[in-house]
């Protein structure tokens, strides 16, 4: 049986992800420096989660993404790159503290983290595409 929570996420992205490749494939200067807030934000978010997660990895490098999204734009990409294997690392880092205890931990920072990270991936993305032509190209 389908449990209704898949339900809600699936139905959630296929209304959202229309406007999200509208974001993204603007170009402004306006509408790349929200989604570089938003994303900046969501990188906060995730240091201070990833501490209640009891993660060391996973809060040190979105520290370094911090770091390197604010140093300059060459780095913007990397800093998406770092973003992806940080959803790899918190996954791992759960897993890992879960068979050290020998119980399944799972906690509301826990699925946040995992909720904002992967959130981040998507802004990450929107934020560093260069492509104007993404909308048209998802409704062919």
């Amino acid at each position: 049986m389908i449990d209704l929570t898949y339900v809600i996420i699936f139905a959630a992205v296929l209304i959202i992800s229309p406007f999200v490749l509208r974001i993204a494939s603007s170009q402004k200067k306006e509408t790349k420096q929200q989604l570089k807030l938003i994303f900046l934000g969501l990188l906060c978010a995730q240091i201070l989660l990833g501490f209640f997660v009891g993660s060391k990895l996973f809060p040190a490098v979105s520290f370094i993404q911090i770091l390197l999204l604010l140093s300059g734009k060459s780095f913007n990409t990397l800093v998406v790159i770092l973003n992806f294997i940080n959803s790899v690392l918190i996954f791992v880092e759960m897993i890992r503290l879960s068979d050290n205890l020998g119980y399944q931990v799972v906690s509301l920072p826990a699925v946040a983290a995992v909720f904002l990270v992967l959130i981040g991936n998507v802004f990450g993305l929107a934020y560093i595409n260069k492509d104007a032509n993404l909308l048209k190209k998802y409704f062919r």
